[in-house]
């Protein structure tokens, strides 16, 4: 199968929610179609918070089951995939992760008000204007 439009992997980024779960099974029935590879990355930006060693290395030890989990899905698929733990800020992390020739999938989460809402809007609309590839914003479950 050709790749559609030079698109060579899907980079789907996630963390430890029922919407990251749905962009991980749109984004690997993507790759699936698509005959390309797939990266689940999640972004860790606490550190920028949290001084205690003990609650970072619990939050990742969370977000590496979660990634494990996530990678579990891929292999019953039979999607080739990698996943990744960074630290930063997210949309900066992914926009430097993200190459021209990726798709990058990922869903919105429904967080309706307070700094949750305007964080999330932040990474999508970040991730659309700067990444250097096409980003796929799926759209929120009712």
């Amino acid at each position: 199968m050709n790749r559609m439009e030079g698109i060579k992997r899907i980079i789907i980024p996630v963390d430890n929610t029922e919407d990251s779960e749905r962009a991980v099974k749109k984004g690997l029935a993507l790759a699936k179609l698509m005959n390309v590879t797939a990266e689940i990355i999640t972004v860790n930006d606490t550190h920028q918070f949290i001084s205690s060693v003990i609650l970072e290395d619990k939050l990742k030890k969370e977000a590496t089951e979660f990634l494990e989990k996530f990678k579990k899905l891929a292999e019953g698929v039979g999607v080739k995939i990698e996943t990744q733990l960074m630290i930063g800020k997210p949309s900066e992390e992914i926009i430097k992760f993200a190459k021209k020739d990726d798709l990058i999938v990922i869903a919105p989460h429904d967080k309706t008000k307070g700094i949750d809402r305007y964080m999330e809007k932040n990474i999508c609309d970040s991730l659309v204007k700067k990444a250097p590839c096409s980003v796929l914003v799926l759209k929120l479950e009712e």
